[in-house]
């Protein structure tokens, strides 16, 4: 295993490596709660949107250029406190009600079926509705990093459980080596994200 991991790394070009680093170092940023993650996840999403579609992998490549939008859009919101009106207050973490789980699932789960018919029956890939739900729940869990939704982070740690099994299983040992890094950074960013919100939270019961 480890020669097919230094077989696949060697493949890696420079811009491919500094996507790595970049979306790495995006990750451990965010969880810290740091807006400077932000141009980070621009910059090797990127990178990753010429290389994806190099490779035809069209897909992907969409799904990029929602994450390019995502980073510009998070960079604005997440907003330095640095004023006391009400216009630029700070966004803070906070939850979503289980309605909302259910309606982002469900949702997820219609366009699974539907992109992963699509997958199946024309494009005929190995693994169609696996790779149609890490992507579809991808989107949704960036949309909820940008809000600074606590679960986020549950979700990534799920998506990512899901992609280290399908990378795992493709050989791309060196990709699923990546995404166990990021299992483990996503429950770092969980803990520290539940702290700083009960953290608020008692400060906030506090003064009332």
């Amino acid at each position: 295993m480890i020669s097919e991991i230094w077989s696949e790394l060697s493949q890696y070009s420079i811009p491919e490596i500094i996507a790595v680093l970049a979306l790495i170092s995006y990750v451990i940023l965010a969880a810290r709660e740091n807006r400077a993650c932000w141009p980070l996840a621009f910059l090797g999403s990127g990178i990753y949107i010429i290389i994806f579609y190099q490779y035809q992998l069209y897909m992907y490549t969409a799904l990029n250029i929602f994450y390019v939008i995502m980073a510009v859009y998070g960079w604005f919101t997440w907003k330095k406190d640095n004023s006391d009106t009400e216009k630029s207050k700070k966004l803070i973490i906070n939850k979503w009600s289980l309605k909302n789980h259910l309606y982002g699932l469900l949702v997820i789960g219609l366009l699974t079926i539907l992109s992963g018919l699509y997958l199946d029956k024309i494009i005929n890939t190995e693994y169609p509705y696996l790779e149609s739900f890490t992507t579809w729940g991808s989107l949704l869990a960036t949309w909820m990093v940008v809000k600074k939704i606590l679960e986020n982070w549950l979700y990534w740690i799920s998506l990512d459980i899901l992609s280290l099994y399908l990378y795992s299983n493709k050989e791309l040992y060196f990709t699923a080596a990546l995404f166990s890094i990021y299992i483990i950074i996503s429950i770092y960013g969980y803990i520290n994200w539940l702290n700083i919100y009960k953290k608020r939270s008692d400060a906030s019961k506090a003064i009332a």
